[in-house]
Protein backbone atom coordinates (compact mmCIF):
# COMPACT_ATOMS: atom_id res chain seq x y z
CA UNK A 1 0.00 0.00 0.00
CA UNK A 2 1.53 3.29 -0.89
CA UNK A 3 1.66 6.08 1.28
CA UNK A 4 -1.23 7.72 -0.35
CA UNK A 5 -3.76 5.07 0.10
CA UNK A 6 -2.91 4.71 3.51
CA UNK A 7 -3.74 8.39 4.32
CA UNK A 8 -6.44 8.21 1.71
CA UNK A 9 -7.96 5.31 3.95
CA UNK A 10 -7.18 7.53 7.01
CA UNK A 11 -9.33 10.40 5.77
CA UNK A 12 -12.14 8.51 5.05
CA UNK A 13 -11.93 6.70 8.47
CA UNK A 14 -12.26 10.16 9.82
CA UNK A 15 -15.36 11.41 7.70
CA UNK A 16 -17.39 8.01 8.52
CA UNK A 17 -16.43 8.76 12.51
CA UNK A 18 -17.47 12.14 12.11
CA UNK A 19 -20.46 11.53 10.36
CA UNK A 20 -21.34 8.56 12.48
CA UNK A 21 -20.40 11.03 16.26
CA UNK A 22 -22.85 13.71 13.81
CA UNK A 23 -25.79 11.40 13.96
CA UNK A 24 -24.88 9.53 17.56
CA UNK A 25 -25.42 13.25 18.62
CA UNK A 26 -28.27 14.44 17.02
CA UNK A 27 -30.17 11.17 17.67
CA UNK A 28 -29.30 11.52 22.00
CA UNK A 29 -30.81 15.61 21.06
CA UNK A 30 -33.85 13.74 19.60
CA UNK A 31 -34.76 11.50 22.22
CA UNK A 32 -34.23 14.48 25.08
CA UNK A 33 -35.72 17.53 22.65
CA UNK A 34 -38.95 15.53 22.12
CA UNK A 35 -40.91 14.53 18.87
CA UNK A 36 -43.53 17.76 18.27
CA UNK A 37 -44.21 20.78 19.23
CA UNK A 38 -47.15 20.40 21.06
CA UNK A 39 -45.48 18.55 23.20
CA UNK A 40 -42.25 20.09 24.14
CA UNK A 41 -42.40 23.58 24.57
CA UNK A 42 -39.80 24.71 26.95
CA UNK A 43 -37.14 26.93 26.42
CA UNK A 44 -34.28 24.29 27.29
CA UNK A 45 -34.65 21.27 25.13
CA UNK A 46 -36.02 23.86 22.37
CA UNK A 47 -33.01 26.11 23.18
CA UNK A 48 -30.92 22.71 22.16
CA UNK A 49 -32.65 22.24 19.26
CA UNK A 50 -32.11 25.84 17.72
CA UNK A 51 -28.48 25.18 18.28
CA UNK A 52 -28.22 21.71 16.05
CA UNK A 53 -30.84 23.63 13.48
CA UNK A 54 -27.97 25.67 13.18
CA UNK A 55 -25.18 23.74 12.14
CA UNK A 56 -27.14 20.79 10.72
CA UNK A 57 -30.51 21.88 10.05
CA UNK A 58 -30.18 21.84 6.66
CA UNK A 59 -29.51 17.85 6.71
CA UNK A 60 -32.29 17.64 9.06
CA UNK A 61 -34.64 18.96 7.00
CA UNK A 62 -34.05 16.69 4.16
CA UNK A 63 -33.67 13.80 6.45
CA UNK A 64 -37.51 15.10 7.85
CA UNK A 65 -36.04 14.81 11.53
CA UNK A 66 -38.36 15.89 14.22
CA UNK A 67 -35.30 17.57 15.86
CA UNK A 68 -35.54 20.38 12.47
CA UNK A 69 -37.60 23.80 13.61
CA UNK A 70 -40.16 24.63 11.15
CA UNK A 71 -41.07 28.30 9.87
CA UNK A 72 -44.39 29.30 12.38
CA UNK A 73 -46.01 31.38 14.52
CA UNK A 74 -45.42 30.73 17.82
CA UNK A 75 -46.46 31.84 21.30
CA UNK A 76 -45.34 31.02 24.71
CA UNK A 77 -43.89 28.29 22.77
CA UNK A 78 -46.52 26.67 21.02
CA UNK A 79 -47.34 26.51 17.62
CA UNK A 80 -49.95 28.69 16.54
CA UNK A 81 -52.35 27.59 13.62
CA UNK A 82 -52.38 30.03 10.75
CA UNK A 83 -56.53 30.36 10.37
CA UNK A 84 -58.84 32.63 11.87
CA UNK A 85 -60.22 30.91 14.69
CA UNK A 86 -56.16 29.85 15.78
CA UNK A 87 -55.24 33.44 15.53
CA UNK A 88 -58.08 34.52 17.32
CA UNK A 89 -57.74 32.03 20.43
CA UNK A 90 -53.37 32.77 20.46
CA UNK A 91 -54.43 36.34 20.61
CA UNK A 92 -57.51 37.80 21.87
CA UNK A 93 -56.65 41.16 22.61
CA UNK A 94 -55.39 41.96 18.88
CA UNK A 95 -54.81 45.39 17.12
CA UNK A 96 -54.58 45.80 13.69
CA UNK A 97 -51.19 47.31 13.90
CA UNK A 98 -48.68 44.38 14.12
CA UNK A 99 -45.10 43.79 14.73
CA UNK A 100 -43.38 40.61 13.41
CA UNK A 101 -39.90 39.85 15.49
CA UNK A 102 -37.80 37.56 14.05
CA UNK A 103 -34.90 35.90 15.59
CA UNK A 104 -31.04 35.17 14.77
CA UNK A 105 -29.13 31.99 14.81
CA UNK A 106 -28.36 29.79 17.35
CA UNK A 107 -31.97 31.00 19.42
CA UNK A 108 -35.78 30.32 19.06
CA UNK A 109 -38.39 33.36 19.49
CA UNK A 110 -38.10 33.25 23.29
CA UNK A 111 -34.54 35.25 22.58
CA UNK A 112 -36.89 38.65 22.55
CA UNK A 113 -37.77 37.57 25.99
CA UNK A 114 -34.78 39.85 27.57
CA UNK A 115 -35.39 42.97 26.05
CA UNK A 116 -39.50 42.25 26.44
CA UNK A 117 -39.50 44.63 23.21
CA UNK A 118 -42.98 42.89 21.84
CA UNK A 119 -44.74 43.33 24.99
CA UNK A 120 -43.28 46.79 25.43
CA UNK A 121 -44.27 48.23 21.99
CA UNK A 122 -47.90 46.68 22.70
CA UNK A 123 -47.80 48.91 25.91
CA UNK A 124 -46.32 51.87 24.36
CA UNK A 125 -47.65 52.11 20.52
CA UNK A 126 -50.28 49.25 20.46
CA UNK A 127 -48.26 47.02 18.35
CA UNK A 128 -49.82 43.52 18.72
CA UNK A 129 -46.07 41.26 19.21
CA UNK A 130 -46.13 38.03 16.80
CA UNK A 131 -42.83 36.01 17.05
CA UNK A 132 -42.00 33.32 14.69
CA UNK A 133 -39.39 30.42 14.88
CA UNK A 134 -37.63 29.14 12.00
CA UNK A 135 -34.81 26.23 11.18
CA UNK A 136 -31.49 28.84 10.97
CA UNK A 137 -29.73 25.93 9.09
CA UNK A 138 -31.23 26.59 5.97
CA UNK A 139 -30.57 28.82 3.03
CA UNK A 140 -31.90 32.50 4.13
CA UNK A 141 -33.62 32.50 1.15
CA UNK A 142 -35.63 29.62 1.63
CA UNK A 143 -36.49 31.09 5.03
CA UNK A 144 -37.46 34.28 3.05
CA UNK A 145 -39.45 32.70 1.11
CA UNK A 146 -41.53 30.62 3.81
CA UNK A 147 -41.51 33.91 5.64
CA UNK A 148 -43.72 35.63 2.83
CA UNK A 149 -46.12 32.60 3.28
CA UNK A 150 -46.28 32.82 7.21
CA UNK A 151 -47.26 37.00 6.53
CA UNK A 152 -49.33 36.14 3.69
CA UNK A 153 -51.58 34.02 6.03
CA UNK A 154 -51.34 35.59 9.23
CA UNK A 155 -52.78 38.94 7.40
CA UNK A 156 -55.36 36.80 5.59
CA UNK A 157 -56.56 35.09 9.00
CA UNK A 158 -55.61 37.91 11.55
CA UNK A 159 -59.00 38.03 13.69
CA UNK A 160 -58.98 42.18 12.91
CA UNK A 161 -58.26 44.01 9.21
CA UNK A 162 -54.29 44.89 9.67
CA UNK A 163 -54.10 48.20 8.87
CA UNK A 164 -50.15 48.41 9.78
CA UNK A 165 -47.23 45.77 9.44
CA UNK A 166 -43.66 46.40 11.14
CA UNK A 167 -40.81 43.51 10.55
CA UNK A 168 -38.22 43.48 13.17
CA UNK A 169 -35.48 40.90 12.53
CA UNK A 170 -31.96 40.39 14.69
CA UNK A 171 -28.99 39.42 13.39
CA UNK A 172 -29.39 36.94 10.49
CA UNK A 173 -33.95 37.58 11.28
CA UNK A 174 -33.01 41.00 9.41
CA UNK A 175 -31.54 39.18 6.38
CA UNK A 176 -34.75 37.04 6.74
CA UNK A 177 -37.15 39.69 6.85
CA UNK A 178 -35.67 41.46 3.19
CA UNK A 179 -35.31 38.29 1.75
CA UNK A 180 -39.27 37.43 1.94
CA UNK A 181 -39.37 41.50 1.04
CA UNK A 182 -37.23 41.02 -2.32
CA UNK A 183 -38.58 37.74 -3.00
CA UNK A 184 -42.97 38.75 -2.41
CA UNK A 185 -41.96 41.37 -5.30
CA UNK A 186 -41.48 38.63 -8.01
CA UNK A 187 -44.26 36.34 -6.87
CA UNK A 188 -47.46 38.65 -7.90
CA UNK A 189 -50.07 40.07 -6.10
CA UNK A 190 -50.42 36.79 -3.76
CA UNK A 191 -47.81 38.77 -1.40
CA UNK A 192 -50.43 41.34 -0.07
CA UNK A 193 -48.92 41.70 3.17
CA UNK A 194 -46.24 44.06 1.24
CA UNK A 195 -48.85 46.69 0.86
CA UNK A 196 -49.10 46.67 4.56
CA UNK A 197 -45.54 47.12 5.75
CA UNK A 198 -44.61 50.64 7.23
CA UNK A 199 -41.31 50.34 8.79
CA UNK A 200 -38.47 47.15 9.08
CA UNK A 201 -35.85 47.01 11.87
CA UNK A 202 -32.87 45.25 11.73
CA UNK A 203 -30.19 44.97 15.29
CA UNK A 204 -26.82 44.24 13.98
CA UNK A 205 -27.74 42.53 10.54
CA UNK A 206 -24.42 41.17 8.62
CA UNK A 207 -25.93 42.72 4.91
CA UNK A 208 -22.28 42.40 3.31
CA UNK A 209 -21.52 39.29 5.52
CA UNK A 210 -20.02 38.05 8.75
CA UNK A 211 -16.39 38.02 8.96
CA UNK A 212 -16.46 35.14 11.55
CA UNK A 213 -18.20 33.11 9.09
CA UNK A 214 -15.73 34.00 6.03
CA UNK A 215 -12.83 32.86 8.74
CA UNK A 216 -14.65 29.78 9.47
CA UNK A 217 -14.52 29.43 5.25
CA UNK A 218 -11.05 30.48 4.89
CA UNK A 219 -9.69 27.79 8.43
CA UNK A 220 -11.56 24.84 6.61
CA UNK A 221 -9.51 25.48 3.38
CA UNK A 222 -6.36 25.99 5.39
CA UNK A 223 -7.26 22.82 7.51
CA UNK A 224 -8.20 20.71 4.47
CA UNK A 225 -4.16 20.58 3.25
CA UNK A 226 -3.25 19.27 6.43
CA UNK A 227 -3.56 15.54 7.09
CA UNK A 228 -3.61 15.91 10.92
CA UNK A 229 -5.98 18.72 10.97
CA UNK A 230 -9.05 17.32 8.31
CA UNK A 231 -11.12 16.31 10.86
CA UNK A 232 -11.20 19.72 11.95
CA UNK A 233 -11.93 21.18 8.06
CA UNK A 234 -14.57 18.41 8.38
CA UNK A 235 -16.53 19.68 11.04
CA UNK A 236 -15.96 23.33 9.82
CA UNK A 237 -17.17 22.15 6.60
CA UNK A 238 -19.98 20.68 7.53
CA UNK A 239 -21.79 23.41 8.82
CA UNK A 240 -24.89 24.57 7.72
CA UNK A 241 -25.93 26.51 4.28
CA UNK A 242 -27.61 29.11 6.70
CA UNK A 243 -24.03 29.97 8.01
CA UNK A 244 -22.52 29.77 4.75
CA UNK A 245 -25.20 32.42 3.51
CA UNK A 246 -23.91 34.94 6.33
CA UNK A 247 -20.21 34.67 4.49
CA UNK A 248 -22.08 37.66 1.80
CA UNK A 249 -25.37 37.98 3.37
CA UNK A 250 -26.70 36.09 0.55
CA UNK A 251 -30.95 36.43 0.39
CA UNK A 252 -31.61 35.23 -2.86
CA UNK A 253 -31.71 32.42 -4.61
CA UNK A 254 -29.93 33.10 -7.54
CA UNK A 255 -26.55 34.16 -5.24
CA UNK A 256 -26.15 30.85 -4.07
CA UNK A 257 -28.26 28.05 -6.83
CA UNK A 258 -25.55 27.03 -9.14
CA UNK A 259 -23.10 28.63 -8.13
CA UNK A 260 -19.15 26.93 -7.69
CA UNK A 261 -18.96 26.16 -4.26
CA UNK A 262 -14.61 26.90 -4.40
CA UNK A 263 -15.85 30.28 -5.26
CA UNK A 264 -14.72 32.46 -2.35
CA UNK A 265 -15.85 35.41 -3.53
CA UNK A 266 -19.60 34.52 -3.74
CA UNK A 267 -21.82 36.19 -6.38
CA UNK A 268 -23.84 39.37 -4.97
CA UNK A 269 -26.90 40.74 -6.38
CA UNK A 270 -27.90 44.33 -5.16
CA UNK A 271 -31.04 44.11 -3.58
CA UNK A 272 -32.94 47.86 -3.86
CA UNK A 273 -34.69 48.69 -0.53
CA UNK A 274 -38.32 47.96 -0.57
CA UNK A 275 -39.93 51.91 -1.44
CA UNK A 276 -42.17 53.40 0.18
CA UNK A 277 -41.11 51.54 3.45
CA UNK A 278 -39.09 52.79 5.85
CA UNK A 279 -35.68 50.65 6.59
CA UNK A 280 -34.06 51.55 10.27
CA UNK A 281 -30.36 49.54 10.77
CA UNK A 282 -29.53 49.49 14.60
CA UNK A 283 -25.61 48.93 14.87
CA UNK A 284 -24.18 48.21 18.01
CA UNK A 285 -20.56 48.59 18.99
CA UNK A 286 -18.27 47.18 21.93
CA UNK A 287 -16.24 49.84 22.11
CA UNK A 288 -17.81 53.78 23.96
CA UNK A 289 -16.43 55.83 21.42
CA UNK A 290 -17.83 55.99 17.97
CA UNK A 291 -15.07 56.46 15.59
CA UNK A 292 -12.66 54.66 17.89
CA UNK A 293 -10.99 52.14 15.56
CA UNK A 294 -10.83 49.01 17.12
CA UNK A 295 -15.19 49.79 17.74
CA UNK A 296 -15.11 50.04 14.30
CA UNK A 297 -13.23 47.09 13.31
CA UNK A 298 -15.03 44.83 16.24
CA UNK A 299 -18.66 46.36 15.73
CA UNK A 300 -20.65 44.58 18.37
CA UNK A 301 -18.34 42.01 18.47
CA UNK A 302 -20.46 39.39 15.79
CA UNK A 303 -21.26 41.89 13.27
CA UNK A 304 -18.75 44.49 12.08
CA UNK A 305 -20.22 47.98 11.92
CA UNK A 306 -19.86 48.79 8.45
CA UNK A 307 -21.84 45.23 7.54
CA UNK A 308 -24.54 46.33 10.34
CA UNK A 309 -25.03 50.07 7.73
CA UNK A 310 -25.49 47.59 4.52
CA UNK A 311 -21.55 49.29 3.72
CA UNK A 312 -19.88 47.76 0.82
CA UNK A 313 -16.56 45.99 1.53
CA UNK A 314 -15.21 46.85 -2.00
CA UNK A 315 -17.17 49.98 -2.23
CA UNK A 316 -17.49 51.91 1.18
CA UNK A 317 -18.97 54.49 -0.43
CA UNK A 318 -22.45 52.34 -1.06
CA UNK A 319 -24.44 52.14 1.82
CA UNK A 320 -27.47 49.88 2.17
CA UNK A 321 -29.41 52.48 4.37
CA UNK A 322 -29.13 56.22 4.24
CA UNK A 323 -26.92 57.84 7.16
CA UNK A 324 -30.08 58.92 8.38
CA UNK A 325 -31.51 55.74 8.50
CA UNK A 326 -28.52 54.37 11.04
CA UNK A 327 -28.65 54.28 14.17
CA UNK A 328 -25.07 54.03 15.88
CA UNK A 329 -25.35 52.48 19.73
CA UNK A 330 -21.70 52.20 21.30
CA UNK A 331 -21.27 50.03 24.30
CA UNK A 332 -24.08 47.54 22.83
CA UNK A 333 -23.34 43.80 21.98
CA UNK A 334 -24.38 41.84 19.74
CA UNK A 335 -26.93 39.98 21.76
CA UNK A 336 -27.30 42.56 23.71
CA UNK A 337 -29.48 44.47 20.94
CA UNK A 338 -32.63 42.31 21.88
CA UNK A 339 -32.20 43.63 25.88
CA UNK A 340 -30.54 47.23 25.62
CA UNK A 341 -32.61 50.34 26.91
CA UNK A 342 -31.02 52.86 23.85
CA UNK A 343 -31.77 50.13 21.36
CA UNK A 344 -35.86 49.95 22.44
CA UNK A 345 -35.58 53.60 22.51
CA UNK A 346 -34.54 53.83 18.77
CA UNK A 347 -37.48 51.13 17.67
CA UNK A 348 -39.94 53.14 19.55
CA UNK A 349 -38.71 56.76 18.52
CA UNK A 350 -38.73 55.47 14.85
CA UNK A 351 -41.99 53.56 15.17
CA UNK A 352 -43.91 55.96 16.90
CA UNK A 353 -42.72 59.01 14.40
CA UNK A 354 -45.76 57.71 11.88
CA UNK A 355 -45.46 58.98 8.47
CA UNK A 356 -48.42 58.99 6.70
CA UNK A 357 -48.15 58.01 2.60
Amino acid sequence: MSEGDGAGEGAGRSGEESTRVERTVMRGIERVAGVTDEIVHHRGPNGARAFVNAFFGDRLDVAGSALSHTMGVRRRGRSVPLTREGLATAYPEATGEVVVLVHGLLVTETFWQQGRFGHRLREDLGLTPVTVRYNTGLRISHNGHDLDRILTRLVAHWPVPVTRLVLVGHSMGGLVVHSALAQADVEGPGSAWVDLVSDTVTLGSPHVGAPLERLADTTARAAGTLRHVRPLARLLSSRSVGIQDLRHGNILDEEWDGADPVDRVGRRVDVPLHPGIRHLAVVGLLGKKIDSRVAQLLGDGIVTAASARGEGRRSPEHRRFPAEDVVVLPGVSHLGLVRDESVYAAIRDRLGARVDP
